[in-house]
C-alpha cells in the first residue's frame, strides 16, 4: 500500500509541482489550497503526512496541526513549509509537534528526501507503539543473532556517557537510524523525556548551504542572510545530534565538525561569538569507510573522533534467526493499522521469509510483510500471500542486463560511463522507480539521488 499525502498550500503551482513529483515517486497524493478544503481531505483520505503551509487564507498552519495532533497516535506526521530563513517560524512548528520543516521555495527533489525520512520515522514510532502494547522491546531488542546482540549491548552500556560520541556502520536499510533513536531514548528515557533528537541527512544537504544548516549564521553573513538563524547543531543542544550518511559532508564541513567535536563550542556564520552546547553527536555511514580514508574523502582525524564507539549493525541476510521475530512484529503492527485479524505468521512462511538475501535489509522485509498483511486471507500470514521481490531476475541477466556497449576501436569506455549505462537500465527495468533503484543498488535514496544528479540522469 503506497504512503498516502497530503499537500496543504495556497499556491496552486506548488501543489500542482508536488503532486506530479510525488506521485511519479508512487505516494498517492491529494492537495488542498485552504484549511476547509484540508480538513475535508482529512475525512476522506486519512493521509500519512501532511505538508502543511505555515500561513493559509483562512487561519495559521501550526493551529490546525495541533488539531491533528489531539487525535493521538493516529494522527499524520506534518512537515510544516516556512518562509527561507523564517527560523523563528520553523522552531516554534517543532516545538509545537511538527516532524520536520522545509524553507521555501521548496525543491522538489528535498520534499521527495524529506518525506522517504519521515516515513521512515514513522515506521519507527509505530514499531515502537506496538511493541510498548505488546510488552515487548523495538524490532533492534533482544535479538537472537550473536552480531545483533554484540551491537545493543554496546549501545546500552553507551547510555551511561550522554556526550561520548559513536559511528554506526551498516548497509543501507538495517537500521541505524533506529539504532540512534534507542540509543537516544535509553540515554534520556528517565532524565528528560523532551530531549531533541535531531536527525541531518548530511547526502541531502546543498553543498553551500552545509555549514549554514549545521552551525546556524547571523543577519547578513550572505547574500540571503535576512535574519540570524539557529542551525541544527544549536537545535539539538541537550540531545543527540544524528548524522546520518556523514562521510557525504564536504572536506570544510569535516574540517569543523572535528573542531567543535573537540570542544562542543562553535560560532555561526558570519558570527563572532561562541557558542558552548552539550549533546551527543551519532555518526552512520553505508559506505566502506577504510576505502574512503584512502582516498582522502573522509578525514582520516574526524573518523577516529566520532568512533570513540564504533557499532556495526550486520546485514540481515547474515542473521536470518532473527527473521522470524522481525516478522511478527512487523505482521502484528500492520494487522493493528489495518484493522485486520492477522495474528501472526505461518512456518511455511517463515521458512520463504528465511530463504531470501534481503539486498534490502530490515527496511525491504519490512515492506513485504506489509504487502503480505495486506494481501492475507486467513488469521495468519501464509507463503501464498509473500511476494518475494526479484528486480533482476535470471531471464534479465540472460538477455545481457549488465552487458555495456564495447567499442569496435578505440579505448574501453570509462567507469563513469559504465555505471551511467547501468544505471540507466537499472531504472528502465523498474519503470523509473527511483527508490526501488536505490534498494537494489544497495544504497541509500539520498545518495541515489546525488549520484544521478553526478551522472546527469537527473
Amino acid at each position: 500500500m503506497n504512503a498516502r499525502v497530503l499537500v496543504v498550500d495556497d499556491e496552486q503551482v506548488f501543489r500542482m509541482l508536488a503532486e506530479e513529483a510525488l506521485s511519479s515517486e508512487g505516494f498517492e497524493v491529494k492537495t488542498a489550497g485552504t484549511l476547509a478544503r484540508a480538513r475535508a481531505e482529512m475525512e476522506k483520505s486519512a493521509p500519512d503526512v501532511v505538508i502543511l503551509d505555515r500561513r493559509l487564507p483562512d487561519g495559521d498552519g501550526i493551529d490546525f496541526m495541533k488539531a491533528l495532533r489531539a487525535e493521538g497516535p493516529s494522527a499524520p506526521l506534518v512537515i510544516v513549509v516556512t518562509a527561507y530563513g523564517d527560523v523563528e517560524n520553523a522552531v516554534n512548528a517543532l516545538r509545537a509537534g511538527a516532524w520536520d520543516y522545509l524553507a521555501k521555495p521548496v525543491q522538489l527533489t528535498d520534499l521527495v528526501v524529506k518525506l522517504r525520512k519521515v516515513l521512515e520515522a514513522r515506521g519507527l514510532r509505530d514499531r515502537l507503539e506496538i511493541a510498548r502494547k505488546s510488552g515487548g522491546g523495538p524490532p533492534l531488542v533482544g535479538p537472537k543473532s550473536p552480531g545483533m546482540r554484540a551491537a545493543i549491548d554496546k549501545l546500552k552500556s553507551l547510555t551511561q556517557s550522554p556526550h561520548t560520541p559513536a559511528f554506526i556502520i551498516g548497509p543501507s536499510g538495517v537500521g541505524k537510524q533506529c539504532a540512534a533513536e534507542m540509543l537516544h531514548s535509553m540515554t534520556y528515557l528517565e532524565s528528560d523525556e523532551n530531549a531533541p533528537f535531531v536527525e541531518v541527512n548530511c547526502a541531502a544537504l546543498p553543498e553551500h548551504l552545509v555549514e549554514s544548516e549545521l552551525f546556524g549564521h547571523e543577519r547578513g553573513a550572505f547574500t540571503d542572510a535576512r535574519t540570524t538563524r539557529r542551525g541544527l547543531i544549536e537545535i539539538a543542544d541537550g540531545g543527540t545530534l544524528f548524522l546520518d550518511e556523514v562521510t557525504e559532508l564536504p572536506q570544510p564541513a569535516q574540517a569543523k565538525i572535528l573542531k567543535f567535536l573537540d570542544t562542543m563550542r562553535f560560532r555561526r556564520v558570519g558570527g563572532e561569538r561562541e557558542i558552548s552546547v552539550g549533546l551527543r553527536v551519532i555518526a552512520a555511514t553505508n559506505q566502506e569507510v577504510s576505502g574512503l580514508l584512502r582516498t582522502g574523502r573522509f578525514r582520516e582525524d574526524l573518523y577516529h573522533r566520532l568512533a570513540v564507539f564504533l557499532v556495526h549493525l550486520p546485514a540481515l541476510a547474515t542473521r536470518r534467526e532473527d527473521i522470524p521475530d522481525l516478522a511478527e512484529t512487523f505482521a502484528r503492527h500492520f494487522a493493528s493499522r489495518i484493522k485486520k485479524r492477522v495474528s501472526g505468521l505461518t512456518e511455511g512462511a517463515k521458512r520463504l521469509l528465511a530463504s531470501y538475501d534481503y539486498p534490502g535489509n530490515v527496511r525491504e522485509l519490512r515492506n513485504i510483510i506489509e504487502r503480505a498483511v495486506i494481501l492475507a486471507q486467513g488469521l495468519e500470514v501464509s507463503d501464498r500471500d509473500i511476494v518475494l521481490p526479484d528486480a533482476v531476475s535470471r531471464e534479465t541477466r540472460a538477455a545481457g542486463f549488465f552487458t555495456v556497449p564495447m567499442p569496435s576501436e578505440g579505448p574501453p569506455p570509462t567507469l563513469e560511463v559504465v555505471e551511467r549505462h547501468y544505471v540507466s537500465r537499472v531504472l528502465d527495468h523498474l519503470e523509473g522507480r527511483r527508490m526501488a533503484a536505490a534498494q537494489v543498488l544497495g544504497i541509500s535514496y539520498p545518495t541515489f539521488l546525488k549520484r544521478l544528479r553526478e551522472l546527469g540522469l537527473d
